[in-house]
């Protein structure tokens, strides 16, 4: 499952670089494709096709059928099984309205700004990180097929661009308003954690928690919508495989029609007996739509857990860190476990650890083993400046050593 869930994370659907998984494509784009597709399909067969057939007295003549087969196609129709009697009281047949069909385009419309919502979100609050993490991703992306002489340069680049935005938002001076900030980005990491390294991160578990939650939500606007539990639908289609399927309590395909046509003074009460042959086509979409959602969802609560455990968790971000390094043969690392602890915690924190699992996920590993060399390189060179200027600050003795306090 573990290998199943890490090659859906890497499926690319759109083009050009991403600073999402393939989990997140599943959702804002693969969802969103074969829903409004599903909306094309059946607007078409309602609106082009001919959706609705109904068995008319036969002192109708041909003008009178397509009126009446019209009209039934946007009046209320109703469901009653050939075994009972059709009820006299009309408002007792209304109980019985089955007129979902004429709302499922508009739903699949609202499915698909539900599952591309969590994405507008991203994109619109990632650029308050304070850097542009897709510049970041583009350019990993361009080192890939650089020739060897520019790609030491474009990855010293990207390391540039890291570096300042690493330094840039720190925290300097502590307070109590700081301690108090702390404290609530440790919870709302996005909403207050931009100078505490954790606001990429928290915003990508929190669209994360959105894409599952989403998921959901399908499930209990497709339940209201068709008036039945839509929860277990998959298993009632999967329990009639083997034989003949056909769900004509939900998706009834003969249904009932009442309508008045005004002659002169005199007003004619109709009931027609219909085919709905769009409801065998709408019914084959809801089943794909429930595997495809029960699908979708297992994978999203996963893949949720599994970002959340190696982000939140200390020493999954040092394993991750620690792995590239080990590849490069940078044995210092382990060597030097505080300096090395420094460059996790301290230096790259929750959101530089996070857009080094972005570089990894949406360009390729060689790349982000030469940053991740070159960020580690440039952090070690750094502390060593600052030991000999502390060391070079310190008062000399008259024979030359420090002096001892």
């Amino acid at each position: 499952w573990s290998s199943m869930l890490e090659a859906l994370s890497k499926i690319t659907l759109s083009r050009g670089a991403r600073d999402d998984d393939g989990i997140d494509q599943l959702h804002h784009f693969g969802t969103v494709a074969l829903f409004a597709a599903f909306a094309a399909l059946i607007g078409m067969n309602q609106y082009v096709g001919d959706p609705i057939h109904c068995w008319v007295p036969a002192e109708f003549p041909g003008h009178h059928t397509a009126y009446a087969e019209n009209i039934c196609w946007i009046s209320q129709m109703y469901y009653i099984p050939m075994t009972e009697e059709v009820p006299r009281d009309k408002a007792e047949r209304m109980k019985r309205d089955i007129s979902f069909y004429r709302w499922v385009v508009a739903v699949f419309l609202i499915q698909c700004f539900l599952f591309k919502f969590p994405n507008m979100l991203w994109k619109e609050l990632r650029s308050y990180s304070g850097i542009n993490v897709q510049k970041i991703v583009n350019m990993a992306d361009e080192v890939v097929m650089s020739p060897p002489d520019s790609r030491e340069k474009k990855i010293s680049d990207i390391s540039f661009f890291m570096h300042k935005w690493l330094k840039s938002y720190r925290v300097y001076k502590y307070n109590v308003v700081v301690r108090v900030k702390e404290k609530m980005s440790s919870v709302l990491c996005f909403a207050f954690g931009k100078r505490q390294g954790t606001y990429l991160t928290g915003l990508f578990l929190f669209i994360k928690l959105l894409n599952v939650l989403n998921v959901i939500s399908q499930f209990l606007l497709l339940s209201s919508f068709l008036k039945f539990n839509y929860w277990t639908y998959g298993f009632d289609v999967m329990r009639h495989l083997g034989g003949k399927w056909v769900d004509i309590d939900h998706f009834p395909r003969v249904v009932m029609c009442d309508f008045e046509i005004r002659q002169l003074q005199n007003v004619q009460d109709f009931s027609l007996q219909c085919v709905l042959s769009i409801n065998l086509f709408i019914e084959k979409i809801f089943a794909v739509t429930w595997f495809w959602l029960f699908f979708l969802g297992i994978a999203s609560l996963v893949n949720f857990w599994k970002w959340t455990y190696d982000t939140l968790f200390s020493k999954r971000r040092e394993h991750f860190v620690d792995k590239y390094l080990m590849i490069l043969g940078e044995e210092e690392c382990r060597k030097e476990k505080t300096l090395f602890k420094r460059f996790v915690h301290d230096y790259l924190r929750d959101d530089g650890v996070f857009l080094l699992r972005s570089v990894g996920n949406n360009s390729s590993e060689l790349v982000l083993m030469d940053l991740i060399k070159v960020l580690w390189s440039n952090f070690r060179q750094e502390n060593l400046k600052e030991k000999l200027s502390v060391a070079n600050s310190k008062p000399k003795s008259v024979d030359g050593s420090a002096t001892q306090g």
